[in-house]
Parts: structure tokens; C-alpha cells; sequence
């Protein structure tokens, strides 16, 4: 029973949500269209006068949804997309195309520009499309050979990420053009042309909608939901043969406590709610390697009421970011965050 009820809910969502239409910003509005002029009605006993009618030229058929560049900046629903550009990445011994194929990442960013929080998904709202029109889904192998940021989570009222989606394709693949479905279970989606080889863009120092995100220092206390956090300090283990970072990368491990203050058992997990952001808003989510450097243990698990559970989280960020902040997300399926600046 309560199966069918979530079904029905989610086919309600998609029923109730409204359209998203994505506009570049500076975009000229769609042109209203001509008021047509009502015929008089004929007089009783009158004779009509019947004219031959004219052919009406055929209309031109619609090309498809615009597609726009990158570097574009595009309003669409809630959110505020910018494609950066893109790439190939070789991939390592751990994760590597198969025979034929490539891995590519695309480089974005988005900034949620609602008075609520948002969440992405990006391996159910982004994708590839080639000149034929084949569809590519995200490639868990190939976003793990970016080494770069991720785009999933909750996103705050205000906030901006930025992080990096892979996908596999064929080597002789032409046409690229990325896909982001601004709602799942609405409709509008946004269609970026890539171009014929990889490129950049830097992105914006501000975007419509975005605002200065309140953070806490280390050592605070800060209280959300029925967790308190505290920070208690941030170490850059070197790691050793079996643990090191990439090469131009550091391990960054926060120490952090946590505390139930609520009235029921809490789950805590590190992979799912805590990361690292920086100043160009790149998101880094947990890395195993990072983890085992740092010596300690995870907090994970079940906190009882009033329990107390200290551990440390480990991150790999390039050695030139700047501006690091540590990000909890209180709860996995509902909203709420807390920031805390480690630089």
C-alpha cells in the first residue's frame, strides 16, 4: 500500500509540474503573437458574397530546441546552467575506456536561484547526444577518471557548484551536444553544442540569483536538525607508497564531532552527506584514499540519542584550491546544511 501511494505521488508531481523554458540571459522574449480581428456576423435575408480563398504559403517546420554554446548563460527553471567546456581523460589503470571508446568530462556549473533548496542528480538529469541523435548516460567509470568536482547533492538557496560529469562514447563520435533535464518530473531541458574539439571558457565571477552563502569557523558549534557539528581541525597528510594523492593533488582530512540532540536514533554517513567546496564553488566528495591517510576512523554509523561520535573524513583537492570550506548535509532526503570555512 505504501508502495502504490509513492507511485501516485510521483506520477501526481509529474503530472502538477509546470513547464521550465530555458532563455539565455539577454535573450530577446518570445514575440507575442497577432490579435485576429472577429468577423462581423451576416444579417438575416442579406446576400452573402463568397470569395475564392487564397493559398496560404506552407510554414516553415521547426529546426528542433534551440541548442546553445558554451560558455551561454542560461536561465531554466530554478537554476542558472553554464557549460564550461570540455574534454577527453585518458583514464588510469583502475578505470579506462573500453576498446573503441573515449572518456570525456563536461565542466559545469549551476546556481540554484529559488528561495528553497534544490537537489541534482546528475546520472538521472544530464547526458550526451551525438549527430544521430544517440543518447549517452553518465559513465561512473569515466566520472571517476575526471578526478575533478561533482554537481550531485543538495544545492542551497543561493549557492553555487561547479564539478564535472564523464561519459564514455565512441572514439569517432560527432556532433556533441550536452543535456540537462531541469526537472524530473516536469519538462524542459536545456541543449548545449560542444563543439568539434574540447575547449574552456572561465567561468563568471557572479551569476543572477547567487548570494553569499553563511558559514561557520572551526572550533564553532553549529546546530541543525538534530545534529550539532563541530569542527575541530584540518590536517594535509602527505599519505605513503600504498596512499598518495594524485599528482598536482593534496589529501585534506577534517576532524569533525557530531552530536545526536534530537529524540530518536540518527544514521550518519560520510560518503552521502559531508564535502569539500572551494572558491570557484567545485565540490569534492569523500576519497577512500584520503581516508585511509589520514590514520583515523570514519563517523559513520548510528548515533543514539545524546551520543557523541568523533572521526575523520578524508578529501583530495588539487594543491592550488583555495578558499576551502567543509559542507554537511544534515539530511539525505530532506534540506538543510551547514558550511564550515577551513582556510
Amino acid at each position: 500500500m505504501k508502495k502504490l501511494l509513492m507511485f501516485l505521488l510521483f506520477v501526481s508531481l509529474a503530472c502538477s509540474s509546470p513547464q521550465a523554458t530555458p532563455q539565455k540571459v539577454g535573450s530577446v522574449s518570445d514575440k507575442p503573437t497577432a490579435k485576429v480581428q472577429p468577423t462581423e456576423a451576416p444579417q438575416a435575408n442579406s446576400t452573402q458574397v463568397v470569395e475564392q480563398p487564397t493559398q496560404v504559403p506552407p510554414t516553415n517546420t521547426p529546426a528542433g530546441p534551440q541548442a546553445y554554446k558554451v560558455g551561454d548563460i542560461v536561465n531554466i527553471g530554478d537554476n542558472v546552467l553554464v557549460v564550461l567546456g570540455w574534454q577527453e581523460v585518458k583514464g588510469d589503470q583502475f578505470a579506462k575506456p573500453e576498446a573503441g571508446k573515449k572518456f570525456v568530462a563536461i565542466d559545469a556549473l549551476i546556481v540554484n536561484k529559488s528561495k528553497s533548496a534544490a537537489s541534482i542528480s546528475t546520472l538521472m538529469q544530464m547526458s550526451l547526444k551525438d549527430s544521430t541523435g544517440q543518447k549517452y548516460n553518465l559513465d561512473l567509470m569515466a566520472t571517476t577518471a575526471t578526478k575533478g568536482g561533482s554537481l550531485d547533492g543538495e544545492i542551497a538557496p543561493g549557492e553555487r557548484v561547479r564539478g564535472k560529469v564523464g561519459f564514455q562514447i565512441p572514439e569517432n563520435v560527432q556532433g556533441l551536444q550536452f543535456v540537462f533535464d531541469a526537472s524530473l518530473f516536469g519538462t524542459g531541458k536545456v541543449i548545449v553544442d560542444l563543439g568539434a574539439s574540447p575547449m574552456a571558457v572561465e567561468p563568471p565571477a557572479e551569476l543572477a540569483g547567487e548570494t553569499k552563502q553563511p558559514t561557520f569557523k572551526i572550533g564553532d558549534i553549529a546546530n541543525i536538525g538534530a545534529f550539532a557539528l563541530t569542527v575541530n581541525g584540518v590536517t594535509t597528510p602527505a599519505g605513503d607508497q600504498f596512499s598518495k594523492p594524485n599528482a598536482g593533488n593534496k589529501f585534506v582530512v577534517v576532524d569533525v564531532t557530531l552530536e545526536n540532540k534530537g529524540t530518536k536514533s540518527e544514521n550518519v554517513s560520510s560518503m552521502l552527506q559531508m564535502s569539500l567546496k572551494d572558491s570557484a564553488g567545485t565540490q569534492y566528495k569523500v576519497d577512500l584514499m584520503a581516508v585511509v591517510a589520514s590514520k583515523g576512523t570514519s563517523p559513520d554509523g548510528e548515533l543514539a540519542v545524546g551520543e557523541k561520535l568523533r572521526g575523520q573524513v578524508g578529501f583530495q583537492v588539487p594543491e592550488n584550491a583555495t578558499g576551502l570550506v567543509f559542507v554537511f548535509d544534515a539530511s539525505i532526503f530532506g534540506s538543510g546544511k551547514i558550511l564550515v570555512t577551513l582556510q
